[in-house]
């Protein structure tokens, strides 16, 4: 329990220590480890409350926990410094649709129906209260990446978070935008991609095989 509660510490204050606790034992006793390393008891927790508490008001407790589980991986993974966007000026613009932008190590992405951001930030054990939760205040799509020092958890733009989406399948750029830009009338290419660079988002960027 103490595991579970220190890596899903929102979804343990949004449920009350006594539902958090039920549900602990629900999701041990399906989900025996697999592993000696503790870090990875939570790894199905998300899913779990997906099934459980689909099509009840408290669906949106498995983003929650989605994003509590994206800060662990995060904090563990592997890390490569970031790529210089200077390194662009070495491709030729005929190549651009080929480009492939690799995220780094040490990022995700996750996206939710639900404002599942401003939950996140309302519900930390550093928040004085809970905030008040709106479920109708938008879907949120959160990249979290490793710092220096700490993680970061940073709400995108829904024309953002497609575009990174993308490159987390390692599409190259003329797909990805065009993927992108299917799912969103007014998806702008430039300023996603500038912001994602200024993110420090990429590990690399490599010039694909023609497709």
């Amino acid at each position: 329990l103490a595991t579970l509660q220190a890596t899903y510490p929102v979804v343990a204050r949004l449920g009350g220590a006594e539902w958090f606790s039920q549900a602990a034992l629900r999701y041990q006793q399906a989900h025996a480890s697999r592993s000696g390393d503790l870090q990875f008891l939570g790894e199905d927790y998300p899913a779990f409350l997906g099934r459980e508490l689909a099509a009840t008001p408290h669906a949106y407790f498995a983003d929650v926990a989605a994003l509590e589980w994206a800060y662990q991986l995060v904090l563990t993974a592997a890390e490569r410094a970031p790529v210089d966007a200077s390194v662009l000026q070495s491709f030729s613009p005929d190549d651009n649709a080929r480009l492939v932008f690799l995220p780094r190590p040490a990022l995700r992405l996750v996206e939710s129906p639900f404002p599942i951001f401003a939950i996140w930030h309302a519900n930390r054990e550093s928040a004085a209260s809970g905030g008040e939760i709106r479920l109708d205040a938008g879907a949120s799509r959160v990249m979290v990446v490793r710092r220096r020092d700490h993680v970061e958890l940073r709400e995108l733009s829904r024309s953002t978070g497609l575009l990174l989406r993308q490159f987390m399948m390692q599409r190259p750029l003329g797909a990805a935008a065009e993927a992108a830009a299917t799912e969103a009338a007014d998806f702008d290419l430039p300023l996603s991609l500038r912001e994602l660079l200024g993110l420090e988002a990429f590990s690399a960027i490599l010039l694909g095989e023609h497709r």
